[in-house]
């Protein structure tokens, strides 16, 4: 790799340093931590029913940390726990209190995300996604590869 490529990757993971922090800083603001602010978005796809397994399967988060952030969402009413089929499991699924928080906590940043797409072309967004999906393929491949050795 040659010095350019290598300024350049360095600004790139400045920018994702940068872009992290400012969800981070948002979080705080929001009076959550940036770990349970991903939950929430997490749970508020697809009906929001998860099993813990599955939430640090997408996460990739310890078991533990992701049941206390769970446990807190649960003390405040915002899911509620299901016994699963297999007993060992419980589902989680957010409750109408915790969609109302999450859209709360949620709206000034999907309204700055919003705003900040907007100063991109949809041709650039598009590129923006189809490079960083393919960086993300080629980087876990090559993780892969070099854990193998």
């Amino acid at each position: 790799m040659n010095v350019e490529s290598k300024a350049v990757i360095m600004a790139l993971k400045e920018t994702w340093h940068r872009i992290d922090n400012l969800y981070d800083f948002y979080a705080k603001s929001a009076g959550v931590n940036f770990p349970t602010l991903l939950v929430l978005d997490l749970m508020g796809e697809s009906g929001g029913s998860y099993t813990q397994k599955e939430i640090c399967e997408k996460m990739d988060l310890p078991k533990q940390f992701i049941n206390s952030i769970i446990t807190s969402l649960w003390k405040q009413g915002y899911v509620r726990l299901v016994e699963a089929q297999d007993r060992r499991n419980k589902v989680i699924h957010i409750t109408d209190e915790g969609k109302e928080y999450k859209a709360s906590v949620f709206k000034p940043l999907e309204e700055a995300e919003a705003t900040a797409w907007e100063s991109f072309t949809p041709e650039e967004i598009a590129n923006y996604a189809s490079t960083t999906k393919k960086y993300a393929a080629a980087f876990e491949a090559a993780l892969k590869r070099h854990q193998g050795k």
